[in-house]
């Protein structure tokens, strides 16, 4: 019994430190943010935080995958229920909109990130950070795939097509958080794929 609760202890005070080192680095580049700070945001001593993360690096990837993770699971959710595409597009948008409604610092940080990986710059990536990243693009590029064979979208290049779709997606939140702070996530992907389609979509 007292081993459980001091375990359960552990990780409350785990996932509160990934809570406020994804504050922090959504602030701050990786370089600048410290591991003070983290300390700080999350109201736990140097002791603590060492205990749970030895190095800003484990600390980052740590909060990196977390959200990468739960991000996939939604995911995988969403195409085992075999819609058409451009429904599972959306419900794909939907599920990233939320992410970020919730946890609005997530997304510079995650942006930053996904640029690195986009571009093939060396990185910070742990071997499994860039599993994850790899097995979201296939997913969205199986998407565009299937769109453009069911003539939903024009006959362009699947990874063009999904970078496209990032960005205007990223571009409509970002609009959401500064300018309409109470808008709904559903908004927000309703304006993201509007602008989307009517770039790309095939004409009638």
């Amino acid at each position: 019994m007292a081993e459980s609760r001091k375990e359960r202890e552990r990780q409350q005070r785990r996932e509160l430190l990934l809570e406020a080192a994804s504050r922090v680095f959504g602030r701050k580049p990786f370089d600048e943010a410290t591991m003070q700070e983290m300390a700080a945001e999350a109201q736990i001593g140097m002791q603590g935080l060492y205990e749970q993360f030895p190095s800003k690096q484990a600390l980052y990837e740590q909060v990196i995958l977390a959200r990468a993770l739960a991000f996939q699971a939604k995911v995988r959710a969403i195409l085992d229920q075999d819609r058409p595409p451009l429904e599972a597009l959306r419900g794909l948008a939907l599920v990233y909109a939320e992410q970020f409604r919730e946890r609005p610092m997530h997304l510079p940080l995650f942006i930053r990130d996904r640029v690195h990986f986009d571009w093939s710059f060396d990185s910070r990536f742990a071997p499994r950070l860039r599993e994850v990243y790899e097995a979201e693009r296939a997913h969205l590029r199986g998407l565009m795939v299937r769109a453009v064979q069911a003539g939903r979208l024009r006959p362009l290049d699947p990874d063009f097509l999904v970078q496209l779709c990032f960005n205007v997606l990223e571009a409509s939140l970002h609009h959401g958080h500064q300018r309409e702070p109470g808008e709904s996530t559903t908004a927000s992907v309703d304006r993201a794929l509007d602008c989307f389609l009517t770039g790309v979509g095939a004409p009638p």
